[in-house]
């Protein structure tokens, strides 16, 4: 039974492959299929289309490889001149897209049809998103890939060294394990990172773009230990955006900062005496106002890392890295965090805070009865340079309501006790007038009534 079953599927196959081959679209003759790079800012596609005839329309579909929620196809309707033979062109402009990230994987194939109604289909062709000004050289260890092109070869193998320590931590300190190859761009300097990508701010000196595997840092010409730490922020990030990758929820700044930086280490001198500093003046922000995104104010910023620090720093040390695994997969699973904590840890937002306070000696949370200004949120993720600096962006504040309490009474929101009274007063007036009236009325048509039956 079972042969007979196997020749009959053979036999079906044979009929149906030549069906499938019959819908399939023409073998399509493309010559010079290329795509010509003026980086960071534009992307040009160009080929030479033939067919059996007069082409009469031509669509570019291309994109870039990165984890999205679906599928994405990009189209666009270059110009041309029908014939057999046309050359066509089309220019994807970073300017009005926003830019891809040095290192982004390019794809594009050209559909077209001829006039006799046959549609063709050339083999999708990719590339790499990257500036031709350097000399980029790589070194490989595992999943992660270095590029660089300034600095000698201990050089690279200290940054990957770093790189490779900070995966490590990052499994350890939070169950975060790379699952495909990380690509780490090194420019010499800030100045150069930030001429290979378009509307970054001025200040910026890595960013991770985990969606693609990918992440860029600039030198700080002065500091190694600083650049290692960037590296491990950076992939900390993409690890992160991959573990938790999802179209339900976004992750709290406050937890995917703070991770980022915990992964480094310990905080540096600076950050610590400005947070112990933070901590003696009663300074120290809200939890809740670092859930969106943190201040583009500098001191602000830097108090904001370092404050995200010591709230993951609390929750692993104190609770675990178990936990810790379980809250992310649980935000990654769209939970909400309010929710999630409590249902992990046994406290909300709130109750996070204030654990946290007591376990680094704070003064308790202050419970306010005006809204808490947040201001706008930075891109994430992002890290400061070095050097730091005093932002460009001044911040636009909103408010977020945390409480309705004013001493211990209630704030009268209606209006006063005379108004009030003034229109009872003459509510009560025009219902008097109104009844008045209507009595009247009645005893004038019971009064016609009556002479009426006397006149009978």
């Amino acid at each position: 039974m079972r042969a007979k079953l196997t020749l009959f599927f053979l036999v079906l196959g044979l009929f149906i492959m030549p069906v499938q081959n019959a819908f399939a679209a023409p073998y399509a003759a493309v010559t010079n299929n290329k795509v010509t790079f003026s980086f960071p800012e534009t992307a040009t596609f160009s080929a030479k289309l033939s067919a059996d005839a007069n082409i009469t329309s031509v669509t570019l579909e291309y994109g870039n490889e990165q984890q999205t929620c679906g599928e994405v196809i990009a189209k666009a309707y270059p110009q041309f001149t029908p014939a057999k033979n046309s050359d066509v062109e089309w220019t994807w402009d970073m300017r009005q897209s926003g830019s891809l990230p040095p290192g982004a994987s390019l794809w594009w194939r050209w559909r077209y049809t001829d006039e006799a109604g046959k549609e063709y289909l050339s083999e999708t062709q990719t590339a790499t998103w990257l500036d031709g000004t350097h000399k980029w050289q790589t070194l490989t260890s595992g999943f992660l890939r270095l590029h660089w092109y300034e600095g000698d070869k201990p050089f690279a193998q200290d940054l990957l060294n770093a790189g490779l320590q900070g995966l490590s931590r990052n499994e350890q300190q939070a169950g975060l394990v790379a699952d495909a190859p990380i690509d780490v761009y090194v420019y010499a300097s800030y100045e150069d990172l930030r001429d290979s990508i378009l509307f970054e701010p001025a200040w910026t000196g890595g960013s991770a773009y985990a969606e693609h595997n990918i992440v860029i840092v600039g030198l700080s010409q002065n500091d190694s230990e600083y650049d290692r730490n960037v590296v491990i922020h950076e992939l900390t990030h993409v690890l992160i955006g991959h573990f938790t990758f999802s179209c339900l929820n976004d992750m709290p700044s406050w937890l995917e900062e703070g991770l980022a930086v915990y992964s480094e280490g310990k905080l540096d001198s600076n950050s610590q005496d400005q947070f112990d500093q933070a901590i003696k003046n009663n300074d120290l922000l809200s939890v809740r106002s670092l859930n969106s995104g943190f201040s583009e104010e500098f001191s602000k910023a830097t108090l904001s890392y370092s404050q995200s620090f010591s709230l993951v720093e609390f929750l692993i040390e104190t609770y675990g890295q178990d936990k810790m695994t379980q809250l992310l997969g649980a935000l990654r699973d769209g939970g909400e965090i309010e929710a999630v904590l409590l249902n992990i840890y046994g406290f909300d937002i709130d109750g996070l805070e204030d654990a946290w306070r007591e376990s680094i000696g704070a003064a308790p949370r202050s419970v306010s009865a005006q809204p808490t200004s947040q201001p706008t949120p930075t891109h994430v993720p992002t890290i400061v340079p070095v050097s730091g600096g005093s932002l460009i962006v001044t911040p636009t504040p909103y408010a977020i309501p945390t409480s309705t309490i004013n001493g211990g009474q209630s704030t009268r929101t209606g209006p006063p006790i005379w108004m009030t009274l003034s229109l009872l007063g003459f509510c009560c007036v025009l219902g008097l007038i109104i009844g008045v009236f209507v009595i009247g009325m009645i005893v004038r048509t019971q009064n016609a009534k009556a002479r009426k039956n006397d006149q009978t």
